[in-house]
């Protein structure tokens, strides 16, 4: 169902100058933005053992693209909404199983 190569591995800055590595799942649009959603690629994962998703807003500018964090907590919520059913739809479609957590 994917098929990454070389250009869905990317390196980005944190705000503490820290490099971390993601992998580019896909780019999104939601309410006339994109955002990409990124797997960083860690063995960390979060309180409940299961492994975290990065969203973030990308504005393109003359000079290129500029990528932020979405700040607004239920504007970040109903992005990873409409990412999970756009997740889902296409699993759906390619014929793979997927389960949904209650």
């Amino acid at each position: 169902m994917w098929d990454f190569d070389e250009d869905s591995f990317i390196t980005l800055t944190d705000e503490n100058g820290n490099e971390v590595d993601f992998l580019l799942l896909d780019v999104m649009s939601y309410e006339g933005s994109d955002y990409m959603v990124l797997l960083p690629l860690t063995d960390e994962e979060d309180d409940e053992g299961e492994e975290e998703l990065f969203f973030l807003h990308v504005e393109r500018t003359d000079e290129g693209e500029i990528y932020s964090s979405v700040e607004d907590e239920a504007l970040l919520c109903a992005i990873a909404d409409a990412y999970e059913k756009e997740f889902l739809q296409k699993m759906k479609e390619s014929g793979a199983e997927a389960t949904e957590e209650e």
